[in-house]
């Protein structure tokens, strides 16, 4: 492999001889294994093995087109907005989540083509917009990837895309929108950052205008340590890797008790739906309404 160093045999030779003591431990094994170019031969391995796989679950879809007929990301895009490379799970994880969102408003007795202008943040490719291509309503994405918007823009014209920071504000106008998701956003948001984003989303939403978010909730409590549980179960957010923040690497985590308690200043919660954000696995759905 190119990335393979040329094999250094006194290094070989003496790491073997290390192994024959009984101080010789897996540090040593791991040297070895490092210094013949075995642990990225078996990392590349894997990878390309994984790759095979990829290429044959995605080949329908590059040789058939999208279920809707709108343009397929490239791999790197869908990779870097959802963690893997599989167009099966990005087409069909986008539809739930639009399926979601569908009938978690419907469930409150609200329609999604009542909303005239409709954001969603944390966009990515685009894999849950594409779903709304068919609405009057003004549609917006925007997100920290600056990649995918540029993608969006160039594919999905159909509606507007923006890159944002990782902080606020966001480009547009207070009390632009009637409704803002946020999925699989918030799941990613240590405090502070969290609460300024709340704060901003209140901004650009209209006085009665509708946030939808999903959060890491119970079905995590196996994830976490005992110290970190018992945070969860008094009512308090669990940030791991808070060093991360937005990225798959920083995992966020509350309950019900916390999303009412703390993170819904100016808002009215209309709804709770337990794992009720299909499509972001095992995620809960929030429903608030802009009250102040």
């Amino acid at each position: 492999m190119s990335g393979t160093s040329p094999i250094d045999r006194r290094r070989v030779l003496s790491s073997l001889s290390s192994l024959t003591s009984r101080s010789a431990g897996r540090q040593t094994l791991r040297d070895l294994v490092q210094s013949v170019g075995l642990l990225g031969l078996a990392r590349e391995t894997r990878d390309f093995a994984s790759g095979l796989g990829r290429v044959r679950e995605n080949a329908q879809f590059w040789l058939h087109g999208s279920p809707d007929g709108l343009p397929i990301p490239p791999l790197r895009i869908v990779r870097a907005s959802t963690g893997t490379s599989s167009l099966p799970w990005l087409f069909h994880g986008g539809a739930l989540a639009a399926t979601s969102i569908r009938d978690a408003l419907a469930k409150n007795k609200t329609d999604i083509g009542d909303f005239r202008s409709i954001l969603d943040f944390g966009c990515g490719c685009g894999r849950v917009i594409r779903h709304w291509a068919t609405l009057k309503a003004s549609i917006h994405g925007c997100d920290y990837n600056r990649a995918s918007i540029r993608w969006c823009r160039r594919n999905l014209t159909f509606a507007a895309f923006e890159a944002n920071a990782l902080t606020p504000p966001l480009p547009y106008a207070s009390e632009q929108f009637d409704l803002v998701y946020a999925l699989s956003v918030f799941t990613h948001l240590p405090e502070p950052l969290m609460f300024a984003w709340m704060r901003e989303m209140w901004r650009v939403l209209r006085p009665g205008g509708t946030l939808l978010i999903s959060t890491h909730g119970e079905p995590y409590l196996g994830e976490l340590t005992p110290d970190q549980q018992r945070e969860f179960r008094s009512g308090r957010a669990v940030v791991k890797d808070s060093d991360a923040a937005g990225t798959n690497r920083c995992g966020v985590y509350m309950s019900e008790a916390y999303i009412r308690q703390h993170l819904c200043e100016g808002f009215r919660v209309v709804d709770f739906l337990p794992q009720g954000a299909k499509g972001n696995p095992v995620q809960d759905l929030v429903i608030l309404e802009k009250v102040s």
